[in-house]
């Protein structure tokens, strides 16, 4: 069964459409991500070192240092078995586009740029977190930055037979290639409603609205 490198993040259409007009913040969102989409790289130059494919974690923390943002990717495997990976963001500031590096088994297995950085711990453009703001193509460091972490999260290793091309690829055996889904739940308050947002290889991929939310006590 051919399957890729990396379970690259897949970008189905939202199964329901977000409410409301695009606010300022919905464009910059977008803008972002659209500017600069996920793009592979070959390699990666931190301060005159070179780190590419294969290399260790302790070769990049030796060129790199410490990311931004770690992101393990753990749950029930498939039944063939999906190793130990994980993601890391290195965040350069909004002069200069992040860095992602995915590993697996502790090796450097893709390395690609995800748009251009921005100052960590200052909120977004609205001045805080906007439900609206939640779009596919968000990646997890992003809304964890501007949202915060969930009131809820659950995720695990799934098959798919939708790849980045958006072909489905039915004959696959197990139903595709395995990747890292994970469903998070958002409370805006008692005004507002829950959103269940789906993340794939953390890329947000979909954004559901459930009942009214709470305020907190």
């Amino acid at each position: 069964m051919c399957r890729d490198r990396v379970s690259g993040a897949i970008f189905p259409r939202a199964r329901r459409a977000m409410p409301g007009r695009l606010s300022r913040i919905v464009l910059f969102v977008l803008a972002a991500t659209a500017l600069s989409g996920v793009a592979q790289a070959d390699s990666l130059r931190c301060d005159g070192r070179l780190v590419t494919d294969g290399d260790p974690v302790v070769s990049v923390l030796r060129a790199c240092g410490e990311p931004s943002f770690r992101d393990p990717w753990w749950g029930n495997a498939p039944s063939s078995g999906v190793p130990p990976m994980m993601e890391w963001t290195y965040n350069h500031g909004p002069q200069r586009l992040m860095n992602q590096i995915v590993f697996r088994e502790g090796k450097v297995i893709a390395i690609r740029t995800a748009g251009y950085g921005f100052r960590a711990g200052t909120p977004p453009p609205s001045g805080s977190c906007e439900p609206t703001s939640i779009a596919p193509g968000l990646s997890k460091y992003r809304l964890i930055q501007f949202c915060g972490e969930p009131v809820q999260r659950s995720g695990g290793y799934v098959y798919s037979t939708v790849y980045d091309d958006g072909v489905q690829r039915y004959f696959l055996r197990h139903g595709g290639h395995a990747v890292y889904r994970e469903r998070w739940i958002y409370n805006f308050g008692a005004n507002r409603l829950l959103r269940e947002v789906t993340l794939e290889n953390a890329r947000v991929v979909s954004v559901q609205t459930l009942g009214r939310g709470f305020d907190r006590r």
